[in-house]
């Protein structure tokens, strides 16, 4: 079924506002499109509303900044794909801001403007910093963009589901790993040890330098961006697989900061008031194929040597899964009993997976080119 699209764009005030010549010529190229370019800011909040009624929306409404931003198209309708511009004509920011800036606003896609002899320059890219198109044709930038779209659209997600066993799940879960678990020499070996929290703490540090060329943290902390280059690691003890919580700084993660999952019925529950990371479905999947895995660490960065996977896929994407088990068929010699794995996971980052923790210590790793072209010409992969 084609999608049907909502196309805001143009200049957005209070004395009427202005068209703009570019969303006129992209919506010449979107089939089932609805388009408001420029006009009355006082009608944008009636517009956003009607966002719940489509399954693409192309938000590009410029409002002079002496007036609230209304721009927050997933709130209204978190199962859009949004995409949203960024005009860059003297280069102002960086492609680190704006891939800061996608994730801010939940974009699956966006369009960064810049302009040379005053012809206007598109670069089409998603969150993770893959270029889908770069030039001028605003027809093949539709194109690409309309591709890239449908594409994601055939994608499966999986939600994870609230348990009954919030109280008593967490009751255990949190006495059982007390400070004096690990000091008495009574209580029985247990597959969680202070090592894979210290690995993990190491690695965040070192996600962030490598994902983002630069050592200035802080400013990634606490927004949608910042738990991406930090990984998500997660650990299986028993029916249980403990996954790190969504946005928390893995710096100074420690066991609170895991949420008890487990899978029943097809079905994937979380234990507690806190979701987990988005990668959990493709992880518990992951620990169902491979019995002798206890740990992973999922980054945003590439491991030095590892195989890559052949399809660029967004965060939490069930297909992860399946290009995985190819990497297992190639390299690994379809050997599901292993117990160290290492994969790159192409526009995306990595994956360690191991039995002990001990495995996962001073793998090489390096940060993704950004941006890294993925359009007419194979992927080049440096260090």
């Amino acid at each position: 079924m084609e999608n049907k699209i909502l196309f805001v764009g143009g200049n957005w005030n209070l004395n009427g506002g202005k068209e703009s010549k570019i969303v006129n010529e992209f919506a010449k190229y979107l089939p089932n499109v609805t388009v408001y370019n420029g006009g009355d800011y006082n009608n944008l909040n009636k517009i956003l509303e009607s966002c719940i009624n489509y399954d693409v929306v192309i938000w590009w409404a410029n409002i002079p900044n002496e007036l609230p931003k209304i721009r927050n198209v997933k709130d209204v309708n978190y199962k859009t794909m949004l995409v949203s511009s960024k005009r860059n004509v003297d280069n102002k920011y960086s492609f680190q801001d704006l891939l800061q800036r996608s994730f801010a606003l939940k974009s699956n896609l966006t369009i960064e403007f810049s302009k040379n002899d005053n012809l206007y320059s598109m670069k089409l890219f998603d969150p993770l910093g893959n270029v889908w198109y770069e030039g001028t044709d605003i027809k093949n930038c539709s194109e690409e963009l309309l591709d890239r779209l449908n594409f994601i659209k055939s994608l499966t997600r999986e939600s994870t589901v609230s348990s009954e066993e919030n109280i008593g799940v967490l009751a255990w879960f949190f006495n059982m790993f007390k400070e004096e678990i690990y000091k008495s020499t009574d209580n029985p070996t247990i597959p969680i040890k202070k090592e894979f929290f210290n690995i993990v703490r190491d690695y965040a540090t070192k996600f962030v330098e490598a994902a983002f060329q630069t050592k200035d943290v802080k400013r990634f902390l606490g927004n949608a961006s910042f738990r991406c280059p930090k990984g998500f690691p997660s650990f299986r003890d028993g029916k249980y697989i403990f996954v790190s919580k969504r946005n928390v700084n893995k710096e100074f993660i420690g066991i609170e900061e895991f949420v008890p999952v487990y899978l029943e019925n097809g079905k994937i529950y979380y234990c507690g008031e806190n979701k987990p990371s988005v990668d959990t479905p493709i992880q518990v999947r992951m620990y169902e194929k491979l019995p002798n895995i206890n740990y992973m660490i999922h980054s945003h960065c590439y491991i030095d040597g590892a195989p890559y996977t052949e399809k660029a896929l967004p965060c939490g994407a069930i297909e992860e899964v399946d290009e995985i088990a190819k990497l297992l068929e190639i390299y690994y010699d379809n050997d599901y009993y292993r117990d160290f794995y290492l994969m790159n996971l192409i526009g995306h980052g990595s994956i360690m997976m191991s039995k002990n923790p001990e495995q996962l210590k001073n793998v090489a790793m390096f940060g993704r080119q950004l941006p890294e072209i993925m359009y007419q010409k194979k992927l080049v992969r440096k260090k």
